[in-house]
């Protein structure tokens, strides 16, 4: 009987024919749709939301969903996608990660290396929100890293696209980033061919330059 009264209701288009997905920024559409294609056989009365909504809340871009059922063949799915703050580089590959810590599994990180940083090292999904809130002091400056470096689980080394390396102190980093950022307003650091900054001692800044060996030889032998 019930067999029959299942047929009769998907006969009579009481099955899902429609799906609203709304919410969507980064995430695959069709990851969702794949998901609700496995309840195309089973008609609109019977279908377990709750299932439903547990297999889309696995895809880890969800933050937060919501699953309606619209009689008698839609339905509507209302997603909230998170907020990647930066690109993790790690042993099984790159992904992305959340100011919370949480890895988000992209296969496409090309768009992403347009905007965000590189973190690298340990646990450096755990810890870049902070850091990153410091460096975002100055929003132009910033834009010219282009990776971190967790070391040893303790402090950041900076990498900037203009090739120097600033090497901020385990503890007191926005005091630290503070002098960085007035040598910058005093002399233009990017600009000044140095490739590292060292401030993990607090009572002095030692910077490497980036002397043009050539030169030197050719004035030595001129």
């Amino acid at each position: 009987k019930l067999y029959f009264f299942n047929k009769i209701l998907i006969d009579n288009g009481f099955i899902i024919k429609n799906i609203e997905i709304l919410g969507v920024n980064h995430l695959d559409k069709n990851d969702i749709v794949k998901i609700i294609s496995t309840y195309n056989d089973i008609n609109i009365f019977n279908l377990n939301i709750n299932n439903i909504y547990r297999e889309i809340k696995n895809n880890t871009w969800i933050k937060k969903a919501s699953v309606e059922i619209i009689y008698p063949n839609t339905i509507k799915i209302l997603l909230t996608e998170k907020k990647p703050i930066a690109i993790w580089q790690n042993r099984y590959g790159n992904s992305l990660i959340t100011k919370s810590g949480d890895v988000i599994f992209e296969k496409n990180l090309e768009e992403f290396k347009n905007y965000l940083p590189i973190v690298i090292g340990q646990n450096a999904h755990k810890n870049a929100h902070s850091i990153l809130n410091i460096l975002s002091i100055n929003k132009d400056f910033v834009k010219n890293i282009w990776s971190l470096t967790y070391v040893n689980e303790r402090r950041w080394d900076v990498h900037f696209n203009q090739g120097l390396t600033v090497k901020l102190p385990s503890d007191s980093v926005e005091k630290a980033w503070g002098k960085v950022l007035y040598l910058n307003k005093k002399f233009n650091i990017l600009n000044l061919n140095l490739t590292e900054l060292d401030l993990r001692n607090s009572s002095q800044i030692l910077g490497k330059i980036n002397i043009d060996k050539n030169l030197i030889y050719k004035k030595k032998n001129s």
